[in-house]
């Protein structure tokens, strides 16, 4: 297979050829042409004047056609100038009084043809009157030796021209290829470098317009890879440190059992019981996730009633809150609003949600839950996503926890982040629940985002689009 720049070069070659073959043919046509137009001219001028003198030293027009034949037969070896001119084309030479006195194609052609075709005509002058005219025939064929010689530079000096103008066009298309092709090379390393794993530098931004995107667009795709494969490595990592303290957990207790040192009490059983959980529910949130980034997670998009979706999330999260001594209330809306959500998915949303805040709370503070089409003020001023004006339903679980530092709000919902690594652990956290949250936000068409002030609490707010059945219900986000 040939390589781009062999066929960009061979590209410029087959241009360049064809656009001088053009010019080439054009410039002999013309000149060809001119040639036709000049040549007989040229030797009309010079047969009047060698008629002129013949004139004179004949005396007159008597006799010209035996004085001419005997000088055209004359042979080509010591031939006079004339006899050349009268050989080489067909003469016509008419007198004072426009009669035909000579014509050198013989009486047979002159009756087949008696003008000649595409001719000139030059008087013949003595002592300024004129005495005759002489008529020459513009006849390619029958061109003398200066003329043939003359031609044959034309043509040559046209096709080395040609020829010369090829080699720079493809020493020209080779420079240029050469030029274009550089930074697809430097692209093609650069690939190469990132398949073999080694790191990316970025690429010198060419100064062609369209290069010079390229090269934004594959230094932009190298740094997301080299992020993502950071992901992948730390997501690698975070798993198996997730793993491996309940798996310890379990290890050691099985082993004190298995020696004796320790007793199957129901108390025992119940932590291995727990740390099964937490492995079990480690497991579900990976298998989850993993199939909401492959898209396999069905949904079962309907109209749902806000209100009651923020009821029920409450109700299922009541006894764990009772049990931490935290106020946990719903606030319904004002007016009915319906929800486009899928209802097992809403309900997943809402409970992770739920039992984050439960999980960041102390004891005495208060989780809200509340919906409703616009955002309250906390949320307006803390947003973090962009959005226009369009039909939505604003979920809110709100806070009076410790909050989140400014510099670690944008990270909240990556996998495995926590704010108090230790914390979550000791309450059964597996930290991919606010990434499953955001994940199934967004395959329904909505956006999630945090809003905290430290020491104030936290709030999370989820945008769903509205059913059509409140579509004149709008929520306007300023920049």
């Amino acid at each position: 297979m040939k390589s781009l720049r062999i066929r960009l070069t061979l590209t410029h070659a087959l241009v360049a050829i064809i656009a001088v073959a053009i010019v080439a043919v054009l410039a002999t046509v013309l000149i060809r042409a001119a040639f036709n137009r000049f040549a007989p001219q040229s030797a009309a001028n010079n047969l009047a004047a060698q008629l002129s003198d013949r004139y004179l030293q004949w005396g007159g027009w008597d006799g010209i056609d035996t004085r001419l034949d005997k000088l055209r037969q004359e042979p080509r070896f010591g031939q006079t100038q004339l006899g050349q001119l009268i050989r080489n084309r067909r003469v016509q030479i008419f007198d004072d009084r426009d009669q035909l006195i000579f014509d050198s194609a013989g009486p047979a052609q002159r009756r087949l043809v008696p003008h000649i075709p595409g001719s000139a005509d030059s008087p013949i002058i003595v002592d300024a009157r004129t005495v005759g005219t002489v008529v020459v025939g513009g006849d390619r064929l029958l061109l003398n030796q200066q003329e043939r010689s003359f031609l044959g530079v034309v043509y040559l000096s046209v096709i080395g021209g040609s020829v010369l103008a090829v080699a720079v066009a493809l020493v020209v298309g080779l420079v240029i290829t050469g030029r274009m092709t550089r930074p697809l090379r430097s692209f093609q390393d650069a690939v190469q470098r990132l398949a073999s794993g080694a790191r990316h530098e970025p690429l010198a931004i060419p100064p062609d317009k369209e290069l010079a995107e390229l090269a934004i667009s594959f230094n932009t795709m190298a740094a997301e890879l080299e992020h993502q494969q950071q992901l992948r490595r730390q997501l690698v990592a975070d798993i198996a440190h997730e793993l491996r303290t309940p798996l310890s957990v379990l290890r050691l207790q099985l082993e004190g059992m298995e020696d004796g040192i320790e007793q199957p009490t129901p108390t025992t059983l119940h932590s291995l019981v727990e740390e099964v959980g937490l492995l079990t529910r480690l497991v579900d949130d990976l298998r989850l996730l993993s199939l909401a980034d492959a898209g396999q997670v069905s949904l079962a998009i309907d109209d749902l009633d806000a209100g009651t979706m923020i009821e029920r999330a409450v109700i299922a999260a009541t006894a764990r809150a009772r049990q931490q001594q935290i106020k946990l209330r719903a606030e319904p809306p004002t007016t009915a609003l319906t929800v486009s959500a899928d209802p097992q998915r809403l309900a997943q949303i809402l409970g992770n949600l739920i039992e984050n805040a439960l999980r960041y709370t102390p004891v005495g503070g208060s989780v809200i839950v509340r919906v409703s089409s616009e955002l309250s003020a906390g949320g307006h001023a803390t947003q973090s996503s962009k959005l226009k004006t369009y039909n939505w339903v604003v979920f809110e679980v709100a806070d009076t926890g410790v909050g989140i530092p400014p510099n670690e709000l944008p990270r909240v919902f990556e996998r495995f982040y926590r704010t108090d690594k230790a914390r979550a652990r000791e309450t059964g956290g597996s930290g991919l629940g606010l990434a499953i949250v955001q994940r199934l936000v967004e395959m329904q068409g909505g956006q999630i985002w945090a809003g905290s002030a430290t020491g104030h609490g936290t709030t999370f707010s989820v945008a769903l689009p509205a059913a059509p059945a409140i579509a004149d219900c709008r929520l306007q986000i300023a920049d």
